[in-house]
């Protein structure tokens, strides 16, 4: 049934907003709250999720041409800075992510706070030493599936540098999976946003709070899921929708995100600007101080000129008595 029915449904406004509320108020009464997101909450940054109408795998199972999934440009999204905020007032305790595209932590979401169990495309890690790098570029190059060579060295040892993404048939990894299996096991509250939780093992960890006496699970998500009939709250709309309407009934205002990139590339550009401001005022002051030496040299010459005709008129004087 839920293999192929990619039907989205949407929430009239006014349900939404009683849902919502019903939301915040399970949000202020829980003491470890674990949201859950999926690609359902990127896809307002311009990444295609996998398994909607226009999914990269509906559209590969359907023989339509796939959308291209490219995190380069992307920015977290409302909903991604809003789940930020949250964690940073202490609402959210901790975050499960199955999103690669790195824009949780983008967000400003603490390292200790997710556990990103399909890896995160900004990131590599040396074998060898265990070092991490975060770049501000996708870290993958290899077109092998299942080879996570990026071609860099590690600074440290010298050892070679793999990418983090996991792919099919790999394992997760321990201590991301650990730590979102003790998070979920702590919840009283566990959120799902945008995700269909097909894939295991992360759409049976959301399921573990509601087997607390007291745990509540809410599903948010446009597509129904396996897992609906654990919900004691279901919410059918836009992630982005949510957040907005969420981050009001909590009276929150998500941060503004943004880019360290572009920031350096400013002061780049201030740098570079100032360099060659310098260097035209440089180049005005030789420019000046040249002026101002052939006029000297000039008015040297002129009074040279002059001393040498008033030596030959007086010459001349002489030569005449």
């Amino acid at each position: 049934m839920f293999n192929d029915d990619l039907t989205e449904y949407s929430e009239k406004s006014e349900n939404l907003k009683k849902k919502v509320r019903k939301l915040a108020k399970l949000i202020k009464n829980s003491k470890h709250c674990v949201i859950h997101t999926g690609a359902g909450i990127s896809t307002s940054a311009g990444i295609p999720d996998f398994r909607g109408p226009n999914g990269v795998w509906t559209c590969r199972d359907q023989g339509r041409k796939r959308p291209r999934r490219t995190c380069r440009k992307s920015k977290p999204t409302y909903a991604h800075m809003s789940i930020s905020k949250l964690i940073e007032k202490g609402y959210v305790k901790y975050l499960v992510s199955q999103n690669c595209d790195g824009l949780h932590v983008k967000s400003g979401v603490p390292l200790d706070k997710i556990s990103e169990l399909h890896g995160n495309t900004n990131k590599e890690s040396c074998k060898d030493c265990k070092k991490d790098y975060w770049r501000p570029y996708r870290c993958r190059n290899s077109k092998k599936c299942h080879d996570h060579r990026t071609g860099r060295l590690c600074d440290e040892c010298g050892g070679e540098l793999h990418d983090t993404i996991i792919n099919y048939n790999e394992n997760l990894n321990e201590t991301q999976l650990n730590r979102a299996y003790q998070n979920s096991e702590k919840s009283d509250l566990s959120i799902v946003c945008g995700t269909s939780l097909k894939v295991t093992p992360s759409s049976s960890l959301p399921v573990i709070t509601v087997k607390n006496e007291t745990g509540k699970l809410v599903i948010c998500n446009l597509q129904k899921t396996p897992k609906d009939k654990y919900a004691s709250l279901r919410i059918f709309s836009k992630t982005d929708l949510i957040f907005e309407l969420l981050m009001k009934e909590l009276d929150l205002t998500p941060d503004e995100y943004v880019d360290p990139l572009e920031n350096e590339n400013e002061n780049e550009n201030k740098n570079k600007n100032k360099k060659n401001n310098k260097k035209e005022k440089e180049k005005e002051k030789e420019k000046s101080s040249q002026t101002k030496n052939k006029k000297k040299t000039n008015n040297k010459e002129k009074t040279k000129t002059k001393t040498k005709t008033k030596k030959k008129s007086k010459t001349n004087t002489k030569i005449k008595k």
